[in-house]
């Protein structure tokens, strides 16, 4: 069969070659935040959830807790219903989900119980990702929501524990990332991923927020400060509260890593981040992967992160 040639100027009048264009759906990630209270996520991943919800995402925040010890004056059963009411506020408003496993507050162990229910949430949001806090945080209910995450990592795919709740068809680990902290001892956090959330911290800040009852009342009160916190609080203040917290949270974020900052982001001043180091016992990860699950961010080399980390 001979070979035609065919001139698109000489077709008749009314004809074109149409090209099929080769169609490739949006992927969407699905994102599951595990934090040990209902306050923690919106700190941690605020901006992140906005950047990711805006893109078309699925997010997801699940505290471990119902955060119904929080309160000097506010009794336990009464806290849990307002927690969980303004944290569904939160998450709404940036465009995620909220969902707690209804732990009491302080009452985080590693036991068989807590596992499984970690196991079971997890498989059942089947996430591309797991943000949770890092092993060596400040508060016990922190370190043992992140150790009920690593201890459920692998049993995420052995079929018959929690049978009731089927492993995902696909098999597959989500990546894990621990959120950014300050804290040194036994072990510095390492920034694999440093995101610019400037642009978006107006929505972050509202979100935070929405806890009334922790930042206007338990966070003062814990830091002797509640004489500080007027009843008709207006926006300044409100403002000034989350801009103090988000500080004392973030403090060294920027400034310890100031040179991949100005590397990462060179045309723009970053002024407010968020920061997540991989975690080990998730899937093995590519720079195409933190790229698409991380809008935006800048992922700095092994190498950079050994010259910020040794000074």
């Amino acid at each position: 069969m001979s070979e035609t040639n065919y001139d698109s100027n000489k077709l008749p009048l009314g004809c074109s070659w149409v090209y099929p264009r080769e169609s490739r759906a949006k992927k969407i990630y699905k994102i599951l935040v595990i934090a040990a209270h209902p306050d923690d996520p919106v700190l941690l991943t605020g901006g992140l959830t906005y950047k990711l919800t805006k893109n078309g995402h699925k997010v997801k925040w699940l505290s471990v807790t119902n955060g119904n010890m929080g309160h000097q004056t506010i009794g336990p059963v009464e806290l849990a219903a307002l927690e969980l009411k303004e944290a569904k506020a939160a998450a709404k408003y940036l465009g995620a989900e909220y969902e707690t496993l209804n732990v009491n507050d302080g009452w985080v162990w590693v036991n068989r119980e807590n596992t499984e229910k970690m196991v079971k949430a997890i498989r059942s949001y089947d996430p591309d990702l797991v943000i949770t806090h890092r092993p060596y945080d400040y508060h016990r209910d922190h370190r043992y929501t992140s150790q009920l995450v690593m201890d459920a990592s692998y049993m995420l795919i052995v079929p018959h524990y929690c049978p009731d709740v089927p492993i995902s068809p696909s098999r597959k680990h989500p990546i894990i990332c621990y959120s950014y902290d300050h804290f040194e001892k036994p072990i510095l956090f390492e920034a694999n991923v440093l995101l610019d959330v400037t642009d978006v911290f107006d929505k972050k800040a509202e979100a935070i927020a929405l806890h009334k009852s922790q930042l206007f009342e338990w966070l003062p009160w814990t830091q002797h400060l509640e004489h500080t916190i007027p009843e008709d609080y207006d926006e300044k203040t409100k403002l000034e509260l989350v801009e103090m917290l988000v500080i004392w949270h973030y403090s060294g974020l920027i400034s310890n890593y100031r040179k991949l900052w100005k590397k990462g982001y060179p045309d723009t001043k970053v002024l407010k981040g968020e920061a997540f180091e991989l975690c080990e016992y998730g899937k093995t990860v590519s720079k195409e992967d933190l790229k698409n699950l991380f809008p935006g961010a800048y992922i700095p080399t092994k190498r950079e992160l050994k010259q910020v980390l040794r000074k």
